[in-house]
């Protein structure tokens, strides 16, 4: 198969793993001394971004570790072949080329937008995977992303709207001009499905990060749980915090992953499905949730939402979240909902 376009992913490949840093690093020091369990890790480059999978064992253990890591990378390339548009001859690609999905075709990709499409319905189309018209006028999957003429962003909306994907018990339909980009919830998604593989074979403590879409997963190998840095989205450097979890989703969106400046003016990838343009005042929002396309769904629509609509949404919801933004005077502040740090 062949990637129809994605030149434009080093700097921000590079500028993830320098953030990932500081993930990294709480990771490793709690889980590289343990007596009787110890970790066996790999990280590679995926899903145009970093990805770590890192299994707690025993010391005898590790061949088979290693083996059930270097699977588990097999399957993300191969998830990646469904859900990437990019990819030509892909499961997508050919979705997005015509207008009708068989679930006994493909029911993985059958699956995800089908998630997909409930959740633009609940969040009211803030996530919205119709939305690759825009990322396409936008350029973001360019060398040279650029501001868009107003009549290019017109353009783009008159073929943006979940509400004209149809979802039936054995097939999805959609008008032909009507195109999908999964990449707001296919990361989270794959999470789970190697998680899912992880656990039948019997693995139990486990992370698995990509780029941001992390999922821990039983004990560390001090038999503790698993303690992650929220890092700061402005000093990027600095943590905010750190929680302590186990089987549970921790995903962040942030307006520093795909972004370009003109005239002093930050545009990021994460726009307003229904005006066009990026007008959130967050800079970034970590969503905890048992499932990680769930919450890497709702991340995104969070920010989209902006502060206030974004955490009003979680906390009706019973979802929690951790939130970053700008005020109108531009001091950054930051708030949670109640149980984020439990």
């Amino acid at each position: 198969m062949k990637r129809r376009t994605n030149r434009s992913m080093g700097r921000s490949i590079k500028r993830r793993l320098y953030q990932s840093t500081i993930i990294l690093l709480f990771v490793v020091t709690i889980t590289s001394c343990g007596a009787r369990y110890i970790p066996v890790s790999q990280t590679g480059i995926e899903l145009g971004t970093y990805v770590k999978i890192t299994l707690i064992v025993r010391k005898d253990g590790q061949k088979k570790a290693l083996e059930a890591i270097d699977n588990s990378f097999l399957l993300i390339r191969k998830l990646d072949g469904i859900f990437d548009y990019r990819i030509e001859g892909g499961a997508l690609a050919d979705f997005n080329d015509g207008t009708r999905l068989s679930k006994s075709d493909n029911g993985t990709l059958f699956g995800i937008i089908s998630d997909a499409m409930a959740i633009a319905d609940k969040t009211g189309g803030f996530f919205d995977p119709t939305v690759l018209p825009l990322m396409l006028e936008w350029g973001f999957d360019t060398d040279s992303p650029h501001l868009p003429s107003p009549e290019g962003i017109q353009r783009a909306l008159e073929h943006v709207g979940y509400e004209r994907v149809s979802i039936f018990e054995t097939y999805a339909e959609k008008p032909v001009e009507v195109k999908l980009d999964l990449g707001g919830i296919a990361k989270g998604r794959i999470v789970d499905l190697v998680r899912y593989g992880l656990a039948d074979l019997g693995y139990e403590d486990f992370l698995i990060d990509a780029g941001g879409d992390i999922y821990v997963s039983g004990k560390n190998a001090h038999r503790k749980k698993w303690r992650i840095a929220i890092q700061d989205p402005v000093r990027e450097s600095e943590i905010r915090g750190i929680v302590q979890k186990s089987d549970t989703a921790i995903v962040t969106s942030g307006d520093y992953e795909r972004f370009f400046t003109v005239d002093g003016v930050r545009y990021s990838h994460l726009f307003n499905p229904m005006t066009g343009y990026p007008e959130s005042n967050l800079k970034s929002v970590t969503v905890l949730h048992e499932d990680t396309a769930y919450a890497d769904a709702i991340a995104t629509a969070v920010f989209v939402m902006g502060s206030v609509k974004g955490y009003e949404f979680l906390k009706r919801n019973g979802i929690e979240g951790y939130l970053i933004f700008t005020e109108d005077d531009g001091s950054i502040e930051a708030m949670s909902t109640p149980g984020f740090w439990d």
